[in-house]
């Protein structure tokens, strides 16, 4: 029996592409290692040893093009999961991308009406039923924690038998939608054989988010998690956990790991002793997580930080007091502040995460939220997010406000071409008691436009992260700031209807703020030249790449060794001091000479450099139009050079030297 295990596709909303167009290439996935289904692989292997299992990671695939974004779409997918002929398909599910998986499960059927098609995951386990009964192409539903369930069904197929008495499993009887009973969640995660990682072709730089326990015990009503595993809470033993980040390491030279676990501090104990083993072995390898600020504390986190660990996100969800409350959080905000401060300043990034869109949002909560995103994306000097709030199936308050949702969201989708986009669409539409994480309650005490530009703004507003400081205290709020915001871009966007009316690039974001300078008549030439570096820098991002061969070594320079540019760059004046108002330093610094020339230059890996550069570099960048000699490049460095007791062509070539160094100019090589 051959089985294909595949992804769900996940698009990578750090690199959000607004002005895509329907059809456009797609590139922008999220490609990561399937570490949930390289241990169902596993699992699978172990009790069903003649069953042949294949894992496919689709978004790698439409990166690179494989699975052109055409009118075909779906169909190259089904092609391509089904690879040979595979008799089993199974298919991973989130709440994002659910609808593009039931159009693929539509199409390995029609491609392969013998093969089996099964769906696993958080997104359609509390649907199951539903799913099965509105749509044909779909087999099982496997429920919950998947290992066993998933094992046992393979078993049960490779011998003819029906799935009667398998727990966990919602399976279709010819026209009979049969849902088994529930499993109970695994004790010992240990049990579980160790992911197949081998199965996957990219271990080696995938974005890595290791098992490492799983299950909630906290009550959040907002979230489905805790319900998803009975509330129960369970870690890997720690020499399990540290076996499998040796053998990343060693195997695949992984030196950093993503702990997937939604409360890895839940106890504290545990985690103490986590560090002491983790520094103990001597792995050499960084680690980041996911807590709650009320289970942790500074005493921890020195501990982490000594063993490793690099960055935490911090689930903080609404910034009211009140709204903490009747959510069923129950933070102390003021505690969560402390936290947050105390981690970077431990050196460990801290990451924090905000709501809105709650049913009973008020005006006040918002408010609330918004401001204390502000205020937690500076002290903690790294980022922050504000998410629109997702009605999840299987939460307490989606069984409570289930008939408040209404409408679309406007999150971020494949700009697909026109026919699967429709499809898609229509799918959604005539569904949405299934595919309901593709809208949003309704807020009848907040504007749902101010929620709607909520939903993908907050990667731009930490890309300015340096500048609210310096901004908000012009606003009596700053709600106020993002109340404008979002009447803005609804007007900008009227003329451009391939955009969701709330979506903004960081170039509309750094266009509105430079006409709110002018509207709200603040005279502060820090805040107009922090914004022009910003449009620069933002300019530079769209610079080709360029070439830094032989990055280790330098020409031996004569006065006739021939230099030209390197790579690609963009050079600017700034009157202040950009650097100093970047560091957030109100007094100038008094040796800058002004105006102070930034340059930004492509760097390896496709990153930008940010540099300042002397008058002098900036006459040889633009003398080096073309080809020239190093002394012609060392004299026309010397314009109006005072030579301050040492020999005027000394200093030329000095600077022709750091460029060099710093891979602007680079030796013409012989033809």
């Amino acid at each position: 029996m051959r089985v294909s295990l595949a992804t769900s596709l996940h698009l990578d909303h750090g690199a959000r592409r607004f002005d895509a167009r329907p059809g456009d290439p797609i590139d922008v996935m999220q490609a990561f290692v399937p570490v949930g289904l390289l241990s169902l692989k596993a699992s699978c292997n172990r009790a069903c040893p003649t069953a042949s299992v294949d894992v496919v990671e689709v978004n790698t695939l439409i990166n690179a093009g494989r699975i052109v974004n055409g009118k075909d779409f779906y169909d190259d997918l089904a092609d391509t999961i089904l690879g040979g002929g595979a008799d089993v398909v199974g298919l991973m599910t989130d709440s994002d991308s659910l609808h593009h998986t039931v159009a693929v499960a539509k199409r390995v059927k029609a491609r392969s009406p013998r093969s089996f098609v099964c769906l696993g995951g958080p997104a359609s386990s509390p649907l199951a039923s539903n799913l099965l009964q509105r749509f044909e192409s779909l087999d099982f539903i496997v429920r919950g924690e998947g290992e066993e369930t998933f094992s046992d069904l393979m078993c049960a197929l490779e011998h003819g038998t029906m799935p009667r008495g398998i727990a966990g499993l919602t399976w279709r009887d010819r026209s009979e939608v049969v849902h088994n009973a529930d499993r109970k969640v695994i004790d010992d995660l240990d049990t579980l054989p160790i992911p197949d990682f081998a199965a996957y072709p990219r271990m080696a730089d995938a974005a890595l988010y290791l098992d490492v326990g799983r299950g909630c015990p906290f009550k959040c009503s907002f979230c489905a998690t805790a319900p998803f595993w009975e509330r129960r809470y369970r870690m890997k033993s720690i020499p399990r956990i540290l076996d499998e980040i040796r053998l990343l390491r060693d195997r695949w030279g992984r030196h950093h790991v993503n702990f997937s676990h939604d409360i890895f501090t839940c106890d504290m104990k545990w985690t103490h002793r986590f560090c002491d083993a983790l520094k103990t072995a001597e792995l050499g390898v960084t680690w980041s997580c996911s807590t709650r600020t009320d289970v942790i504390d500074p005493d921890l986190l020195a501990h982490m930080a000594e063993a490793g660990c690099v960055e935490i996100y911090y689930g903080i969800e609404s910034g009211s007091q009140a709204m903490q409350g009747t959510i069923d959080k129950d933070l102390d905000l003021r505690r969560s502040r402390e936290i947050v401060r105390t981690t970077a300043a431990l050196g460990i990034r801290p990451v924090t995460g905000f709501i809105l869109g709650y049913p009973n949002e008020t005006p006040e909560s918002a408010s609330d939220t918004v401001t204390r995103f502000f205020d937690f994306l500076e002290i903690g000097g790294y980022r922050a997010h504000i998410f629109t709030l997702c009605p999840f199936p299987g939460a307490p308050m989606f069984a409570r406000a289930k008939d408040s949702v209404e409408r679309r969201s406007e999150c971020l989708d494949l700009p697909l071409a026109t026919e699967p986009a429709a499809e898609a669409d229509r799918t959604i539409n005539e569904n949405p008691d299934i595919f309901v994480g593709q809208f949003r309650y309704a807020t009848p005490d907040i504007s749902s436009e101010l929620i709607a530009a909520a939903e993908e703004i907050s990667p731009h507003l930490v890309l300015l992260k340096r500048l609210w400081p310096m901004l908000l205290p012009h606003y009596d709020a700053p709600m106020t700031m993002l109340t404008r915001w979002t009447h803005w871009i609804a007007a900008r966007n009227a003329d451009r209807p391939w955009r969701a009316r709330h979506h903004g690039e960081a170039g509309d974001l750094i266009d509105f703020l430079a006409r709110e300078l002018a509207e709200l008549g603040i005279a502060d030439s820090r805040l107009a030249e922090f914004l022009r570096y910003e449009a620069v820098k933002l300019a530079a991002a769209a610079l080709p790449m360029g070439t830094m061969e032989d990055a280790g070594r330098l020409p031996e320079l004569s006065s006739e060794t021939t230099l030209e540019r390197a790579r690609p760059y963009l050079l600017a004046a700034f009157a202040v001091d950009i650097g100093a108002v970047i560091a957030g330093q109100s007094l100038p610094v008094n040796d800058i000479t002004l105006p102070q020339w930034v340059l930004f230059a492509r760097g390896t890996g496709g990153g930008l450099d940010t540099m300042v550069i002397s008058e002098a570099a900036r006459r040889i960048l633009e003398y080096v139009q073309r080809p020239r000699k190093v002394r012609e490049l060392a004299q026309a460095a010397l314009i109006d050079f005072t030579g301050h007791g040492r020999e005027p062509i000394e200093r030329g070539l000095e600077t022709v030297h750091a460029l060099l160094v710093r891979r602007l100019l680079k030796e013409v090589q012989p033809s």
